[in-house]
């Protein structure tokens, strides 16, 4: 099948390592839509974060925030998942952690946990090594999530909203959160920072860095 959409990570892939967004992949993201591709962001972040910076950008397509957790489609919100679980969890880590934080944007946060990066990883795997959970680690934060609860469940969503086929995506990030997304969608990229794991899920992985590399990536598939 053609590809008819693509779907992007923001922090690593279309920002640089400080988080700070790259002038060109704003303007890569654009001349992509304008191209006639529905061209949405799949982030992390929170909502209002996510869907401000969509439409700052000026990007006509869903918004898939919370690593899949919610998707937001002509100003409906369909909430996927349920932090009910993972705050119990953090509530666990904090007994047997001192000084483990949530971030900030949690405040906002409605279907996972999110913990500074800054927390020890291993120790916070060992510890809900027994909770029914997802403990994903991106360079930004540890993410506490329900089983199952990934940015690729957010696609699928989105696909069932427009009518696509997963294999009609083109999706492009650099994470290990974004691992199952490049796997599982028609065409994975892979920028060139990207985490190993990441890499080897992706169909192409790019000399480019960040921008750099979407930009590489959408020309290497056509879509430029």
């Amino acid at each position: 099948m053609r590809i008819k959409a693509m779907v992007c990570d923001v922090d690593g892939t279309i920002t640089d390592d400080r988080k700070v967004i790259q002038s060109l992949g704003i303007e890569t993201l654009r001349q992509v839509q304008d191209n006639g591709y529905t061209v949405m962001l799949a982030s992390g972040n929170v909502l209002p974060i996510a869907y401000g910076l969509s439409t700052f950008i000026g990007l006509n397509g869903p918004v898939v925030a919370e690593n899949g957790g919610i998707v937001l489609h002509r100003d409906e919100v369909h909430r996927l998942f349920s932090n009910e679980l993972p705050l119990k969890a953090y509530e666990h880590l904090r007994q047997n952690m001192p000084g483990v934080r949530r971030l900030f944007t949690d405040q906002w946060r409605q279907t996972e946990v999110a913990l500074h990066r800054d927390a020890d990883l291993p120790a916070v795997r060992e510890l809900l090594k027994d909770w029914p959970l997802e403990v994903e680690a991106t360079g930004f934060a540890i993410h506490l999530m329900e089983r199952g609860h990934s940015k690729m469940a957010g696609v699928l969503k989105v696909c069932q909203l427009l009518g696509l086929d997963p294999s009609e995506v083109a999706a492009f990030g650099d994470a290990d959160n974004d691992e199952r997304m490049l796997r599982e969608c028609g065409h994975g990229v892979a920028v060139g920072n990207a985490s190993l794991k990441t890499k080897e899920a992706a169909d192409l992985v790019t000399k480019g860095l960040h921008a750099d590399g979407v930009r590489e990536g959408l020309i290497r598939l056509g879509m430029l």
